[in-house]
């Protein structure tokens, strides 16, 4: 008799031991699929911070998490598919990456919860019809990106001559196309005093064609508009740029730690964090469509001062003395 009760006690050891490995007292691991427009490369530190956020909410992979996630590697035409994909696996929530991914998965499931972690105005791209009680499946973190537009676009006005051609690099694939915020970079060009060409592009080949094209015919400075595949690119898109040896401002701060000129957006490491916090609700029982949207408390300045030595481009000191941080 005594030692069936030391074999029961141990069979009970062992099953809690599966049990509690499987998932939260006893249950199956939650699943949460992720989707953006890069790759595990250029994406590590973003899914660092969005599973810092998981953890630090008290979800782990491999215990009570399994994590479905899925990369586009740029190409922006697979995000289709491999949105189709993620719904199908009828996750407990997914994580979406960039506003061209918002609007997919919007179009494909009003039932599975949809957590953001950047993206421009989603009330301006009817996404959701409020930012405070934004209905339906839809919430999380945005950048306000189309708001920074003509932001970035006066700090390389500072940086170029006064009614020299500003080139603004825009992604064909992104909600910046949009005639009205076409219109709103334009009069602010105008207002600026200086000559706005916008250099649509859809793909790596379009990006190069482009850059060849400046090479012949370079611009006093160049904006770049944020995209997913322009952030998988940007290698590629410093080099290019390093090689017209023109102003550049790009709209994240990862560009300038990888040796772009000046960056300025609300840190995006931060949203991801963020969302986290967004998804770990909705794991709860959290209804999306009650989850008020966040906006960004904060924009970031970044300038590197060790790509304006080697290209031989003058900061002035008025942006000096707003950047948040200098790299030298």
């Amino acid at each position: 008799m005594h030692e069936c009760k030391k074999l029961l006690l141990a069979a009970g050891v062992f099953l809690a031991t599966l049990l509690a490995g499987s998932g939260v007292r006893g249950e199956a691991p939650r699943v949460v699929g992720w989707l953006t427009g890069g790759s595990p490369q250029s994406d590590a530190t973003l899914l660092s911070a969005f599973r810092e956020g998981l953890k630090a909410h008290g979800w782990t992979e491999g215990t009570n998490l399994r994590f479905e996630a899925r990369f586009a590697d740029g190409k922006l035409e697979r995000l289709p598919a491999l949105a189709a994909e993620l719904v199908g696996l009828k996750p407990d929530v997914i994580f979406s990456g960039s506003t061209p991914i918002h609007i997919l998965f919007k179009q494909q499931t009003s039932m599975i919860p949809i957590v953001m972690g950047t993206g421009i105005d989603p009330v301006a791209v009817r996404l959701v019809s409020d930012l405070s009680r934004p209905g339906g499946n839809i919430t999380g973190v945005v950048g306000f990106l189309n708001a920074t537009s003509v932001k970035m676009l006066e700090i390389a006005t500072s940086l170029a001559p006064r009614g020299s051609r500003v080139v603004i690099l825009i992604d064909v694939n992104t909600p910046f196309t949009a005639a009205e915020h076409r219109d709103e970079v334009m009069r602010g060009a105008k207002d600026l005093g200086v000559q706005a060409e916008y250099v649509e592009v859809g793909s790596k080949d379009d990006v190069m064609r482009a850059f060849t094209a400046m090479a012949k015919h370079p611009p006093a400075a160049i904006v770049e508009l944020p995209s997913p595949m322009l952030w998988h690119l940007r290698r590629e898109v410093i080099d290019e740029t390093a090689k017209l040896k023109v102003p550049s401002i790009y709209p994240f701060e990862v560009f300038a730690d990888a040796g772009g000129l000046v960056s300025y957006s609300a840190p995006i490491e931060d949203g991801y964090r963020r969302a986290a916090y967004y998804v770990h609700r909705i794991l709860q029982g959290a209804n999306p469509g009650d989850l008020p949207i966040e906006q960004p408390t904060r924009l970031k300045l970044v300038v590197n001062l060790k790509t304006a030595k080697s290209q031989g481009i003058k900061i002035p000191q008025s942006i000096l003395l707003r950047a948040d941080r200098v790299i030298e």
